[in-house]
């Protein structure tokens, strides 16, 4: 999502996650914190989905860049990593309306431990070469202090429910929105996770937990509570495929994703 209009960060959950970017913008990073990783140690799953949101940008440096949103976010969790994490980003292609980034995540060894290809979708033309919109991003992210706020896991935090018979519910608020105030795409990550994820451990009996997800966004997503019902297409036992269709408070379907749970 474009950061143009972004609000204070200060009072908004990505400022809580201990975000920070390096000089030149072209990666961002994560600290090493407990309350980052769920409780088999690998990095809770929407918290990855924010790093990598957050991390697109960083192939756009150096380029003055219109605003823009995101079509899509493919996000693979590969292994529980060892120290802090960092997000570097790359452009596979750039249009003069879309856009493909392809993002890895490594953690404090070196280690590959998350990835992502994305889509983003330009909102207007490039802006005249004087603009100050690169100025305006680097101030933006210049407010992250790389200092994890948190004092509790993220789905908690965003106070994430299951609702009635298999169904998932999630308030909307100005502490979790993006520029154009719809539910910031990286933290709709964490509501696709712990619904698909809630949905195969309930049907199992056990625990479950996402490996990949492709999230597609497809209107924007503005009144809230938002919910989804999540429908497991194939479960073999070893990974399940769970469909989570997002809708928002007048049941709009605003998010569509497909969940592989493990």
């Amino acid at each position: 999502m474009s950061d143009d209009e972004f609000p204070d960060v200060r009072r908004h959950v990505l400022g809580r996650l201990g975000l920070s970017f390096d000089q030149g913008r072209r990666a961002v990073r994560l600290p090493d914190e407990p309350v980052l990783l769920d409780a088999d140690g690998h990095v809770n799953f929407g918290v990855l989905g924010v790093l990598l949101d957050m991390g697109s940008s960083g192939a756009l440096a150096g380029e003055e860049f219109s605003p823009w949103v995101h079509a899509d976010i493919a996000v693979h969790r590969l292994r529980a990593p060892q120290g802090g994490l960092v997000a570097t980003a790359r452009t596979l292609r750039r249009g003069k309306r879309t856009g493909v980034v392809e993002l890895d995540v490594h953690d404090g060894t070196g280690a590959l431990v998350g990835a992502s290809t994305q889509q983003i979708t330009f909102l207007g033309p490039p802006p005249e070469p004087r603009s100050d919109m690169s100025a305006r991003h680097d101030a933006f992210q210049s407010m992250f202090d790389g200092r994890c706020h948190l004092t509790e896991p993220l789905p908690q935090y965003l106070g994430i429910r299951a609702e009635g018979a298999g169904t998932w519910a999630m308030d909307h608020g100005p502490d979790r929105t993006n520029g154009l105030s719809g539910l910031h795409g990286g933290v709709a990550t964490t509501f696709v996770d712990v619904a698909a994820a809630g949905a195969v451990a309930n049907g199992r009996g056990g625990s479950a937990r996402t490996v990949s997800a492709a999230v597609r966004y497809l209107r924007p997503a503005l009144h809230g509570p938002f919910t989804v019902t999540p429908e497991v297409l194939h479960d073999d036992g070893a990974v399940a495929v769970v469909r989570t269709p997002v809708l928002d408070a007048e049941g709009t379907l605003v998010i569509s994703a497909d969940v592989h749970v493990a």
